[in-house]
């Protein structure tokens, strides 16, 4: 029997368990690829079938649209239970300048050191070191200033780690202008402001998302993002 002739269910089946078993978000074109004579609307319907699916059965589970693939992961409600579980796991965090940082290349981008360093107010040399290290931002070419200085922009893991199905999903420049308003009148928070993969657990382990913050900053307003994404709702 080839692919073509299988039946819906058993498509969803297949689509299920390649899920279960993917250490990272499956886009549809490798899902397509996978069945002669179906195209990305036959995926994206069984997509929606197993969603639902797992709705009426009241699975723990559903599958969420991230970084342009498809990944299953942990209901919002069950998400204190799952960080309980992994209270023993060690989670990178990221601190405040990191945070300051990578959001600020993820709204500028394509952007040069010079250009972070200006918005920041301090050299950002080693943070982008380390945000490169961590797999969050990538050198992404050279500018035509003077000297070809190196541009940077997000990786896919960004997308992953904040929920966002693409760029396009990251708030518009008037959303920004309110955040930072807002920001503003919430200068009196303090504290450092930590980054916690905790939030959704997933397939390969946890996936869990922002729980710390402190004003409706760029940052903050990924972090909204993110919750969104955890609780199957669209972003705000």
């Amino acid at each position: 029997m080839t692919t073509s002739e299988l039946e819906p269910d058993k498509v969803r089946a297949i689509i299920e368990a390649i899920l279960v078993t993917a250490d990272a978000p499956v886009t549809p074109g490798r899902l397509v690829s996978l069945f002669d004579g179906l195209n990305g609307r036959d995926i994206r319907t069984a997509i929606d079938d197993l969603k639902e699916h797992y709705q009426t059965a009241g699975r723990a589970f559903t599958i969420i649209e991230i970084a342009g693939g498809y990944q299953l992961a942990s209901q919002q409600e069950y998400g204190a239970w799952v960080r309980k579980f992994h209270t023993d796991k060690t989670q990178p965090r990221l601190s405040q300048a990191a945070l300051e940082t990578l959001s600020i290349v993820a709204f500028k981008q394509p952007i040069t050191r010079v250009e972070v360093d200006s918005i920041r107010g301090v050299n950002s040399s080693g943070v982008l070191r380390n945000l490169m290290e961590l797999g969050l931002i990538r050198i992404s070419g050279r500018s035509d200033e003077i000297g070809k200085p190196m541009l940077f922009g997000t990786t896919r893991d960004f997308l992953i780690l904040f929920g966002l199905k693409s760029l396009a999903d990251l708030p518009k420049p008037k959303e920004l202008e309110e955040l930072l308003a807002a920001g503003e009148q919430k200068a009196s928070a303090g504290g450092q402001l930590g980054l916690d993969l905790t939030g959704q657990e997933t397939t390969d382990g946890i996936r869990e998302r922002t729980e710390n913050g402190a004003g409706e900053t760029p940052a903050a307003k990924l972090q909204e993002k993110t919750e969104a994404a955890e609780e199957g709702k669209p972003a705000p």
